[in-house]
């Protein structure tokens, strides 16, 4: 996925665009957790296993609490398992429905992981900072904002920890040691704001005739990239809608998609597939002519001899 960097950010910006939708139209297992296995491994590529498993970690309380409402409020379903206190059954239909909406809710947290990642606030002020100045700052700020805060509160955190060194805290002590970091983070937060408004005021942010700068540049090559995924995009959309992935939970699971056109079925897969894989194919474009290059550089140094160049 570090190969969309390459590109301009508009482009990167259509490619998430893409995989949330594709993420969030069907509740069908097999679209889940091809989005989910792609989404994976492209924050282990961009962010490695260990805030990978971490991410895991904080998402587990929120699919058990998903799956067990959903089975304590939802009681349709023909198989039931088990009964969960008065009278609620826990059905495979419903326990299966409330484990792929987890699964599908972290995908979508995975791919925004991704998204926050590949694309910063300078990338939004260049899609956005033209056509749409307002929106595109405000996005900009908010992007910046997020990572800001959460390394002010670490700092926040561990000054107090110093100040505290070994003391153990009671549990009224924990409360007011929280509530004097959560102070002391929104005095930061509005202090900072503050700051901000003054700063764009001072450089003349409301003028009219203010320039937005961009080092981003909208070429061919971003072009063929965009159209191409608008294709494998309104390819899958077409063959979506048509009834090819559509996945029944209740009253028992059925995949009613199967009984429709198989060449939809196929073409959706497949289109699905080659928009989640699209970046590893660019990143495996890029290996391999930097593999060209490095054998072109390694040819070249059996060449040199003493600073020049010799040809036998």
């Amino acid at each position: 996925m570090q190969s969309l960097k390459d590109y301009h950010p508009i482009a990167s910006l259509f490619y998430f665009v893409c995989v949330l939708t594709c993420s969030m139209i069907t509740r069908n297992p097999i679209w889940v957790l091809l989005c989910l296995i792609f989404a994976m491994i492209y924050v282990i590529q961009l962010k490695g296993l260990k805030y990978f498993l971490l991410q895991v970690l904080y998402f587990l309380p929120m699919l058990i609490f998903i799956v067990f409402m959903n089975s304590y409020f939802n009681s349709l379903g023909l198989t039931v398992l088990f009964y969960l206190g008065k009278g609620s059954p826990v059905t495979v239909e419903n326990l299966t429905y409330g484990i792929i909406s987890g699964l599908a809710l972290f995908t979508i947290l995975l791919w925004f992981i991704c998204f926050n990642l590949l694309l910063s606030a300078d990338d939004i002020l260049a899609i956005m900072g033209k056509r749409l100045p307002t929106i595109g700052l405000s996005l900009a700020m908010i992007i910046k904002y997020i990572p800001d805060t959460i390394k002010q509160g670490r700092e926040v955190l561990l000054n107090q920890k110093a100040m505290l060194s070994e003391q153990q805290l009671t549990g009224k002590q924990k409360v007011k040691f929280a509530t004097r970091m959560l102070t002391v983070l929104l005095s930061w937060s509005m202090e900072n704001s503050l700051e901000t408004a003054d700063s764009m005021l001072a450089k003349g942010y409301p003028a009219k005739n203010r320039v937005n700068y961009s080092r981003e540049y909208f070429n061919s090559t971003d072009a063929g990239l965009i159209l191409t995924m608008v294709i494998l995009f309104l390819g899958h959309l077409i063959c979506a809608f048509s009834g090819s992935i559509k996945f029944a939970y209740y009253p028992f699971l059925n995949w009613t998609g199967l009984t429709t056109n198989r060449i939809l079925l196929i073409g959706s897969l497949l289109s699905l597939s080659l928009i989640l894989v699209f970046p590893l194919l660019l990143d495996i474009i890029n290996w391999f002519k930097w593999q060209r290059i490095l054998k072109q550089e390694q040819i070249m140094q059996q060449h040199i001899v003493d600073g020049i160049i010799v040809y036998e």
